[in-house]
């Protein structure tokens, strides 16, 4: 058996084995693509509100306490997604997970969200998250609802298997010769061929033409699943010694604001552990998110302890971990590299359609 046919027969069986999953990472990711957009325009009246004449925006400890009176006495404010855009309103989120369980409803044991307005204290809108179409779609997407334990491995070890078939869809696809008559039917489509011939073209050559976005999609992917764009940050703690029972939230804030001044809104991370910190992300855009700055203050006293760099500052490693995200979105090129990612998703999960009718079509040959 020469070497293209033992490449031949590994990509026939990684892709048997993992192309049903890979199918379901390629439409989800697709579905996922442009849900911020969906989000603006269907979910427009929980985002947004009316602006009364020369209004401000309540300090944020006040909105926390509305917050906290909205969840329960059983369920604490995890994180806060504070627009600095007017008529935009501030979202509050209550989650606890259990990554060691079995299943979409055991893995989150609840999720909540809570969107007030934040020129009036108003609660605009309470959610359970948990029920959310993207929330499903995402967790689809990373662990098939399937939790952390068992779903998550098995999407990180499809994806290996999906960067080895475009690897080894690459040598299949490579000519032996490179003449004119070899190049036009490897790189193009005969669209009024029969079935067979068309279906073959659509999985050889469109595998081939994107193969270096796909690549990257999966590269990043494979990233978060190998923990490889986790911050090692030194350890930075609360003090203790000071503690009390508010959390000074509107002198944290403040100091952000000064800090970065332009930003368009901050993550701000409320700390489990008592000596945990308040991490607060300054993102600098709406839809580049690795252009941000991370700072992170004593929850008792509002001393800021750690502040990070901007993104123009960081070294190239660091820039490229912190690229992760929008690399894999397409959101690192805005509009267009988002519509890259919807047609990759598409394309993902249309490969593994068109190679399994390859192989089924080809069995059927053989049996006539």
């Amino acid at each position: 058996m020469t070497i293209k046919k033992i490449i031949a027969q590994i990509h026939l069986w990684l892709g048997l084995i993992s192309g049903l999953v890979v199918f379901v990472i390629g439409l989800t990711g697709s579905i996922y693509a442009f849900q911020d957009e969906i989000k603006d325009l269907v979910y427009k009246e929980r985002l947004y509100v009316e602006v009364p004449a020369g209004a401000q925006r309540l300090p944020l400890s006040q909105l926390i306490a509305v917050a906290e009176k909205a969840f329960g006495k059983d369920r604490k404010p995890s994180r806060a997604e504070l627009s600095q855009m007017p008529g935009r309103t501030f979202m509050f989120r209550a989650m606890k997970l259990n990554r060691e369980a079995f299943g979409y409803w055991n893995y989150y044991q609840y999720y909540d969200k809570v969107y007030l307005n934040p020129y009036t204290g108003q609660i605009v809108f309470k959610e359970n998250a948990k029920k959310e179409f993207f929330t499903v779609v995402l967790a689809l997407h990373m662990n098939l609802l399937m939790g952390d334990n068992v779903g998550h491995f098995v999407v990180k070890w499809s994806v290996v298997c999906f960067v080895v078939l475009l690897l080894s869809g690459l040598v299949l696809w490579w000519p032996k010769k490179w003449k004119r008559k070899q190049l036009k039917k490897r790189l193009s489509v005969k669209w009024n061929a029969k079935f067979k011939r068309l279906n073959y073209d659509l999985h050889n050559v469109i595998g081939f033409y994107s193969f270096l976005v796909l690549m990257i999609i999966a590269g990043t992917g494979l990233m978060w699943s190998f923990d490889l764009t986790t911050d090692k940050k030194a350890k930075v703690l609360s003090d203790t010694t000071q503690m009390k029972d508010i959390m000074p939230a509107d002198l944290i804030l403040n100091q952000a604001l000064q800090a970065s001044p332009e930003t368009a809104y901050f993550l701000y991370n409320f700390p489990s552990a008592k000596s945990g910190t308040v991490n607060v992300s300054a993102y600098q855009s709406e839809m580049k998110l690795y252009n941000r700055v991370q700072y992170r203050f004593d929850r008792y006293s509002g001393k800021l302890l750690q502040a990070g760099e901007t993104f123009s500052k960081l070294p190239v490693g660091a820039k490229i971990i912190a690229m992760n995200y929008d690399l894999h979105t397409g959101s690192a090129l805005g509009f267009t590299g988002k519509l890259l990612a919807f047609l990759a998703g598409l394309i993902v999960a249309g490969l593994p359609i068109t190679g399994f009718l390859i192989w089924w079509k080809r069995g059927k040959s053989k049996q006539m």
